[in-house]
């Protein structure tokens, strides 16, 4: 069974942030707006049958812990690194958004029992890296996440899809059932 009041209760608890993100960082925010339509998709059909499918029990409830697990690890890297200054954060945010989107590929490979040493050292090295400019508030220039990629090419395979993508999917066939 769905409970859409534990989801509702944290968005509401979180809509100060959301609206800040909205507001200054879409990139940031954007990177959650499939999620938030295949959600609300749900919830509406919660709300009009009661009982929903079990595949939409499952979409909801892993949708829900990739959100919660994302937006407070935005939340800390906002806290930790940038001392709550919106300016600061909106200059870095293709990297805090590239930050995220490493965390979401480290548990698909986790998932897909891909996660070995040499995918745990590169991921790590890169967090490093991007903690590293942070924390030092380094300029950066966008040739970083080429390298980056390179680095990601050698340890996840073709085809692995991280939970982002696969809710952009789940969007493309909702918009069917609409």
């Amino acid at each position: 069974m769905i409970d859409v009041h534990d989801y509702q209760s944290y968005l509401t608890q979180n809509s100060d942030f959301l609206e800040l993100l909205k507001a200054n960082c879409r990139i940031i925010y954007d990177r959650f707006e499939d999620v938030f339509l295949v959600m609300d998709f749900i919830k509406e059909r919660v709300r009009k049958y009661e009982k929903v499918e079990e595949e939409f029990e499952v979409i909801f409830e892993v949708g829900f812990t990739y959100f919660h697990q994302q937006l407070e690890e935005l939340k800390n890297i906002y806290e930790i690194y940038f001392k709550n200054d919106i300016v600061g954060f909106k200059k870095y945010q293709t990297l805090v958004n590239y930050y995220l989107f490493l965390s979401d590929l480290a548990e698909s490979l986790k998932e897909k029992s891909l996660y070995k040493e040499e995918a745990k050292e590169a991921i790590s090295g890169l967090y490093g890296e991007i903690e590293d400019i942070f924390s030092e508030k380094k300029d950066f220039d966008q040739e970083i996440f080429q390298k980056f990629n390179l680095i990601l090419e050698g340890i996840a395979p073709v085809g692995t899809l991280t939970t982002q993508e696969i809710y952009v999917m789940i969007r493309e066939e909702i918009e069917v059932w609409d």
